[in-house]
């Protein structure tokens, strides 16, 4: 009740509770001590541990000269460390670190104060790196400290200040879901972070090598979560999620084409109004909640045109988000699932998508023009590389033999190795079309998903990462997909990659606590949809839900200030008895007195009586003729024989008290 007084806050806090507060600092940062880089993690602990041992000598603060010199250390390391102090990464690094000598000033409980204060802004730039349903607990258990830590700058015991920081914390919570439910939101979040250029959420490529797509198979980390709509539950054979197509080959190497470029007024999509009109269009409707990745939108072949104004086509009827920015997003699409895509084909689109490296994988060339003597059309010819691949003795595995070889290696995979992942079958299938002059290129995305009945949504991890082709069928004017994985692998396709490995390969594919798993997947699943995705068209669902939505506004927005009102009641009224809590305001007034001129702990001060603090007054020149009087009052009140009166003039007392200790200031 004294933090308002200025007088008071010029006191310096106990040892036992600055130490509590830099622990405090510590959990706060610890998000980000693993986001953010090593070296600046590094400079954050020594900086603690130095301010932790000052803490228990008596030096009770740097000098001036000192802090500036940190200061500036800190901003020349951090731009060392990461090549600018603009930015997301740089930003928060900086400020991280400017609190932690923030906390070398720390001496008065103005100081600890504006320190935790500090701490509540840190909490949003570690949500900034990690939004994951992880973070909720810290930020709980953050804010509890930092509700408690409060409590104990006021002078509240430890137990005490714990016990209120729960009690405020359960309090505050029901208002706070009734503020998150109603609070009027935007389709895409009021800020966004761009994303650096270094990021690789997803882990694909735009890049294709041997091994480019296996090592993402080693991971069960989540790419997206996937609702369709009706409940519509696809094939798994269905699932080719296209991300990148990848049609510039160099020095072996396969490119993703440029983001630049467009052929979308080439493409030749049905109409959705058309397919729904249509008993058996095998037309989806879905929506994705995923880490964008630079913009980058995994779509079921075929993804149909939207008007949008947010999304665009690329090269391959890629989908792209027109901006890219930190964090999840919720895209909604609606798609084709059909193999095919039609196309109008200029001659320049035709040269681009047959190019090879002269000289080349001459044994791959003269098996294509072998399977071309042996066909009559594309499809003919696509056949018998499927028949090659199942009757060759391939196989699929996540360790096939590599030789030394850097640029032959398609020569070595068809006619040596004979072992492969998805990449390895893919970039073999485009040459031997390139090699007779078939258009064909790679595409990088997923295939398949996981699916949960429980909670009517898929998810697709790392793991689902798959790379395919696309053959061009000049006869039909159309591209088609053809998974020469498919030809090896039926299971992969139909089943899955974990079902399609030898037992040896599958670990790290699942995991060893299914139920503990299914239960975190789901609880991941609801906390981006409903957590960090809500936005209007969740809040509209709500509304429906509590069949809210098409009454007046009128009424919804009185229905929704007394839902305000009810959840708020409880924190008012333990706010207002905190604030009546004055049943001795004589002593609370005496003690706001002591403890604005006297420096000591508690027990010191309970120990002076109104005539020792008179004279210590006088002592210091400090005793007024309004101090003189309140504390003849005082004495009067407490050892007089009219005895004490009440409350009203008690209280009336205590806040003239409060306006002479300001006056000391």
């Amino acid at each position: 009740m004294w933090l308002a007084d200025p007088v008071f806050l010029r006191k310096s806090p106990p040892v036992r509770t600055q130490f509590i507060l830099l622990l405090m600092l510590v959990w706060v940062a610890l998000p980000l001590l693993f986001d953010l880089p090593l070296s600046v993690g590094a400079a954050f602990v020594v900086l603690l541990i130095v301010r932790v041992a000052l803490l228990f000598t008596n030096v009770k603060k740097l000098p001036l000269w000192a802090l500036v010199i940190l200061l500036l250390a800190t901003a020349v390391w951090v731009y060392f460390r990461i090549g600018t102090i603009i930015g997301r990464d740089a930003s928060v690094s900086l400020l991280m670190l400017m609190i932690v000598l923030k906390a070398f000033e720390g001496e008065t409980l103005r100081d600890w104060q504006i320190l935790l204060l500090a701490q509540l802004i840190l909490m949003g730039g570690g949500l900034l790196f990690n939004q994951s349903m992880l973070m909720a607990p810290w930020l709980i258990v953050a804010l509890f400290c930092l509700i408690s830590s409060l409590g104990l700058l006021a002078g509240i015991n430890p137990g005490a200040a714990v016990r209120q920081g729960a009690l405020i914390l359960m309090l505050s919570f029901p208002l706070a879901v009734i503020l998150f439910v109603v609070v009027p939101r935007k389709d895409m979040p009021l800020w966004g972070v761009p994303q650096p250029q270094q990021s690789a959420v997803t882990g694909l490529s735009d890049t294709l090598v041997s091994g480019s797509v296996s090592n993402l198979i080693l991971s069960n980390a989540l790419a997206f979560n996937v609702t369709f709509d009706n409940d519509v539950i696809p094939r798994n054979a269905d699932l080719y999620w296209r991300v990148m197509v990848m049609g510039d080959n160099q020095g072996g190497q396969w490119h993703a084409v440029k983001e630049q470029y467009t052929d979308e007024d080439t493409l030749q999509l049905p109409h959705r109004a058309v397919l729904a009109q249509q008993p058996n269009s095998r037309m989806v409707g879905y929506q994705l909640i995923i880490q964008d990745d630079h913009g980058r939108i995994p779509a079921l072949d075929q993804p149909l045109a939207d008007n949008k104004p947010d999304l665009t086509r690329r090269v391959g009827n890629v989908v792209r988000v027109n901006k890219s920015r930190e964090g999840l997003r919720r895209v909604h699409l609606y798609s084709q699932l059909t193999p095919d895509l039609r196309q109008q084909m200029d001659q320049g689109l035709l040269n681009y998508y047959t190019q090879l490296p002269a000289g080349l994988n001459p044994e791959t060339r003269r098996l294509a023009q072998k399977m071309a003597r042996e066909s009559r059309s594309s499809e003919e010819f696509i056949r018998h590389i499927m028949a090659y691949f199942r009757n060759g003795g391939f196989q699929y595995t996540l360790t096939p033999k590599r030789n030394m070889e850097t640029l032959n290696k398609t020569d070595y995979f068809l006619f040596s190795g004979r072992e492969g992942f998805c990449e390895d079958y893919a970039d073999a299938t485009v040459w031997l079309a390139r090699a007779i002059g078939v258009p064909a290129r790679i595409v990088i995305g997923y295939q398949g998903g996981e699916y949960h009945p429980d909670g009517k949504f898929w998810q697709i991890r790392s793991k689902d990462a798959h790379a395919w082709t696309e053959i061009w069928i000049a006869e039909k004017g159309k591209w088609q997909r053809v998974d020469p994985t498919g030809a090896i692998s039926s299971v992969r396709v139909e089943g899955g990659v974990e079902n399609a490995l030898p037992a040896a390969q599958r670990d790290g594919l699942s995991s060893s606590y299914p139920l503990l798993q299914k239960y975190l997947d789901k609880g991941q699943f609801y906390w981006q949809q409903w957590v960090l995705n809500y936005d209007t068209s969740s809040q509209n669902s709500i509304l429906s839900w509590l069949k809210l939505k098409d009454i007046p506004k009128s009424v919804l927005l009185m229905i929704i200030a007394i839902a305000i009102m009810i959840t708020a009641l409880p924190l008012i009224i333990w706010l207002r008895k905190q604030g009546s809590v004055q049943v001795q305001p004589l002593t609370d007034g005496i003690n706001l007195l002591k403890q604005a001129v006297i420096d000591g702990e508690q027990l010191e001060l309970s120990a002076i009586g109104p005539l020792e603090l008179q004279a210590i007054l006088a002592e210091y020149g400090l005793l007024n003729d309004n101090l003189a009087a309140l504390l003849a009052q005082y004495i009067d009140w407490q050892y007089g024989v009219a005895g004490m009166p009440d409350k009203r003039h008690q209280r009336a007392w205590y806040r003239k008290v409060k306006q002479a200790v300001r006056r000391l200031s």
